[in-house]
């Protein structure tokens, strides 16, 4: 009886945290001139030439940026696989 409020809260936790990567990935997404700000990808790849200001990421918290997620599915394209 006690355990689904714990449950609850996890799922409602896990929800909050996917929308915040999706709106992080839109707004990366609504600002292109941003991939060239130097950062660390989830793929562990060093992307961007221009250090971020104090404040801003060049990926969200998760690791995705917009250059990587073009480069896969450019890559996925070519080999007719799905990304």
């Amino acid at each position: 009886m006690r355990a689904w409020p714990r449950r609850a809260g996890r799922a409602l936790r896990d929800f909050f945290a996917v929308q915040m990567e999706l709106h992080e990935r839109l707004a990366l997404r609504d600002r292109p001139w941003e991939e060239d700000l130097l950062h660390w990808s989830a793929a562990g790849t060093l992307h961007g030439s221009i250090p971020p200001p104090p404040g801003r990421r060049g990926t969200t918290r998760g690791g995705w940026c917009p250059g990587l997620a073009a480069e896969l599915s450019e890559r996925s394209a070519r080999t007719g696989a799905r990304a």
